[in-house]
């Protein structure tokens, strides 16, 4: 029986290359994203992707979310593994206080809650041998300055996998993050149209003097899943170009 793999967030960035590992390795791939049309995109550019189990669901709405993992449980019954990854562009960059509340809470919701919604519905369709990867950042690690509130949501999802992972593992779930550091993806891509510098710049910063490719973090993210890190729970692996170490 092919084991079932969920990742949020597929359509684009670092889910989207989770989810093409996964489907290179032979699981049934389940993946959601809050816009189909980028989804369908990816699936022209990657026809491999047709196979993928894809449902336009915002996770940071709790009712598309029941819904979704209602239809899972009908679908599949259980889950073996995990990634919650979706993570929409930042509406709360800039001055902590100079920012409008909504753009915090939206942050929140985005950040925080919608990954905490999912593993709670997650852990409920998994069972022994079951493993939750959790994407951090390496700003949950370290304070960011006009990126409070996002760097906030991160430390509280360290706090979150750690603490799930001693309840989870009680049943045979193991329960992990990984955190990245600056990771080259689309979204540097339109940063890079007013700015063509910024690849250098931000590199800069960096240690290894590079932004991370986004299969070097879909390999941290596949060890963790993986038999090699049978006796790792509640970790996190952080993949950073040594960012985090200055």
């Amino acid at each position: 029986m092919l084991k079932v793999a969920l990742i949020t967030g597929g359509s684009r960035g670092i889910g989207l290359e989770v989810v093409k590992r996964y489907v290179a390795s032979g699981y049934r791939v389940v993946t959601c994203s809050r816009y189909s049309a980028k989804w369908l995109e990816s699936v022209a550019q990657n026809p491999d992707l047709a196979q993928v189990d894809y449902y336009e669901v915002d996770v940071s709405v709790e009712k598309q979310v029941v819904l979704l993992f209602s239809e899972l449980s009908k679908k599949y019954h259980q889950l073996d593994v995990a990634v919650n990854n979706a993570s929409p562009k930042l509406a709360s960059a800039g001055v902590f206080e100079s920012l409008e509340n909504s753009s915090l809470k939206h942050t929140l919701l985005n950040d925080f809650w919608s990954h905490a919604l999912c593993l709670k519905h997650e852990l409920a369709l998994m069972g022994p041998g079951g493993v939750v990867v959790n994407i951090s950042s390496v700003n949950g690690l370290r304070p960011t300055p006009n990126g409070a509130m996002y760097s906030a949501c991160k430390h509280a999802l360290e706090g979150l996998t750690r603490s799930v992972a001693l309840e989870a593992i009680e049943k045979g779930v193991r329960v992990n993050a990984v955190a990245p550091g600056v990771t080259w993806t689309s979204r540097w891509d339109e940063r890079a149209i007013d700015k063509p510098t910024i690849y250098d710049d931000v590199s800069e910063i960096v240690p290894l003097k590079r932004f991370a490719d986004p299969s070097e973090i879909v390999d941290a993210v596949e060890f963790l899943t993986s038999d090699k890190a049978s006796y790792i729970v509640g970790h996190t692996l952080v993949v950073d170009g040594g960012v985090s170490l200055k």
